[in-house]
């Protein structure tokens, strides 16, 4: 008979409950770090690891305070320069709008724009209003809603510079919430200052439309999501969360701290993710913050096994994570084309864009709906250079200037906020590809071109580049995946098109199973054994997924193009963006998405 031990190892595990089904039904509320200045009628953008906290009503006077959130922590930053409460807040947590409210003196139109740094007043609403709400990003964005002494419809879209006037809400009301990360097409308006406080409105780029009611009125409540995935919380003293599904809303997990006048804006990017922070309870003003996070398989199970038995009832029970057909999607589009290999770091929902051909040097942040432009930009503009890392913490390495006539051989880190330039790379180069899931401490680069295909590879170590063992066969414009220790050159131009594949183990490159793709693709993965390709030369939309040893077709994209970029450090989400056409460059993005789901499988008698 086995032994105790061999029973309870790391294959079973011994269980009297089931553990939580993944999904929003067992999502819960958890503590995250507190406010420095307890507030209320305060707003905020971001999401859930990355969002600012600006004005509020600090009893009795209104303050101009904004404070920045980690994920873990808030730090006190530049101050808006109207201190006001009841405004709204749209974007994010590098670039931002704060809109509206009320003034010490009075209710005011001004708009302020956050470029990660500072604020810069910008163009006022056309009607001033307080105890609106808003959905959006800083070039692309919709307020909604709002008191100006009367409950008001107004709508009005910002294109980066002005307010436009818009289709009003069916039902005028103030004091609402809404999808803070929808689009200036697509978002939700839900509850206010208007019985029964239920209504909810959606709207499709030009009108609104009743969709169905929240189960609990209330005014003075928190939002986040998109249109077809949204959350409400909070509101008139209640702790109550409701989740959006695109057709009725369902009661899932209570905050912890029931409050009202909490945070407008930087809810959250999505409805398994959110922030609720500040606010009036009944013991006073609010430092708390709460972060909302959909349930996943615990993980004692993900790191014990995934089959455990369950004594009481003597069953064996298997937690399976199933995975459906993969498939390309329209996201957000770039503000213009840009070819020429753009790069970028990050993943599907969090990315930064940077290089390409033209604005080379412009960077722009995507937050898995919009893109926005941060305001700080690369020192140095250039296309066909290499970019790694995740959203705020990238390299841009080499490619050409935009404005020199050399090869550049500079290296520029991205912080989340600004480009720096740090120890450059041996030898210049253009079409070089990088392991694009390395980090800004441990960093790999491969291929290129100077002036003809090269194969050398550099290493970073966290302060300097050195040459390490160079490619078996040189190339310019591969796919590149994978980090420093493990990664993958696809495809490129030797002296045509190629379908060449090399695997890097730390140490030197091997030549493996080949693609079917050229060059000039899109790339995304998470290490020398699982990664993806789409795209190449000339104008493919074919996507290929890597397992280890063998490549396959999945679905194509939906614009075939070369010269494109992409991130993403899984292969069940993906982002590509820009490219070349037979038309030229375009501005397109594609979103890739495997669906997964949890199925919890009983084995009895």
């Amino acid at each position: 008979m086995a032994e105790y031990k061999a029973i309870h190892g790391t294959l079973f595990q011994h269980k009297t409950s089931d553990p939580l089904a993944a999904g929003i039904d067992n999502a819960t509320w958890a503590s995250g770090g507190a406010l420095n200045t307890a507030r209320s009628e305060l707003a905020g953008a971001g999401v859930q690891t990355a969002a600012i906290a600006f004005g509020g009503l600090v009893y009795p006077p209104r303050v101009a305070n904004n404070e920045l959130y980690d994920g873990s922590s808030w730090t006190e930053v530049g101050d808006l320069n109207t201190a006001r409460s009841t405004h709204t807040g749209i974007g994010l947590s590098t670039a931002a709008l704060a809109v509206g409210g009320q003034s010490p003196t009075a209710v005011v139109a001004i708009t302020e724009s956050w470029d990660g740094s500072s604020w810069t007043e910008v163009g006022d609403l056309n009607s001033g209003r307080q105890n609106m709400t808003g959905s959006g990003t800083t070039p692309a964005a919709l307020i909604f809603g709002g008191n100006d002494g009367s409950n008001r419809g107004y709508t009005e879209t910002w294109n980066g510079s002005a307010w436009t006037e818009a289709g009003d809400l069916n039902t005028a009301r103030s004091d609402l919430a809404g999808a803070t990360n929808g689009t200036t097409t697509a978002t939700l308006a839900f509850g206010g200052g208007t019985n029964p406080k239920t209504q909810n409105e959606s709207w499709n780029g030009s009108a609104w439309t009743e969709l169905g009611d929240l189960n609990t009125g209330r005014q003075n409540l928190g939002g986040g999501g998109v249109q077809t995935a949204a959350l409400a919380f909070a509101g008139e003293t209640v702790a109550i969360t409701e989740s959006w599904d695109g057709s009725s809303w369902t009661e899932v997990a209570d905050l912890s701290t029931a409050r009202y006048d909490l945070n407008t804006g930087g809810g959250g990017a999505s409805s398994s993710l959110a922030l609720a922070f500040g606010g009036n309870a009944p013991g006073g003003k609010q430092t708390a913050t709460e972060e909302f996070t959909a349930a996943t398989i615990t993980d004692a199970i993900l790191n014990d096994g995934q089959v455990f038995y369950r004594s009481d009832t003597g069953d064996f029970k298997v937690s399976l994570t199933q995975y459906g057909t993969g498939a390309w999607a329209t996201g957000g589009s770039m503000p213009s084309g840009r070819s020429a290999r753009p790069t970028g770091a990050g993943t599907q929902t969090a990315s930064v864009v940077f290089g390409g051909n033209p604005a080379g040097n412009v960077t722009l942040t995507y937050n898995g709906t919009a893109f926005a432009t941060p305001g700080n930009n690369l020192n140095d503009g250039r296309y066909n250079s290499a970019g790694l890392g995740t959203s705020t913490a990238a390299f841009n390495v080499s490619g050409v200037p935009t404005s020199l006539p050399d090869l550049s051989v500079a290296v520029e880190s991205w912080n989340g906020t600004s480009w720096t330039e740090i120890a450059e790379v041996n030898t210049g180069r253009d079409s070089l590809s990088a392991a694009a899931n390395s980090t800004t401490s441990a960093a790999l680069v491969f291929g290129g071109n100077n002036p003809s295909v090269t194969g050398i590879t550099e290493l970073w170590d966290g302060s300097s580049w050195t040459e390490v063992a160079d490619m078996n066969t040189a190339r310019k414009k591969s796919g590149g995946f994978g980090t420093s220790t493990s990664a993958i050159a696809a495809g490129g131009y030797i002296s045509t098109n190629s379908n060449a594949v090399e695997s890097w183990d730390g140490t030197s490159w091997t030549e493996v199973a080949e693609c079917t793709a050229k060059d000039n693709c899109g790339a995304s993965g998470v290490s020398g054994v699982l990664g993806q390709i789409f795209g190449g030369s000339p104008f493919v939309a074919v996507t290929q997924q890597w397992d280890g040893s063998s490549w396959t077709e999945v679905a194509d994209l939906a614009t075939a193009r070369d010269q494109l970029g992409g991130t993403g450090n899984s292969t069940v989400t993906a982002l590509a963006f820009g490219g070349r056409t037979p038309g030229g460059a375009v501005a397109n993005t594609e979103e890739w998405t495997v669906p997964e789901s949890i199925s919890n499988l009983t084995i009895t008698d």
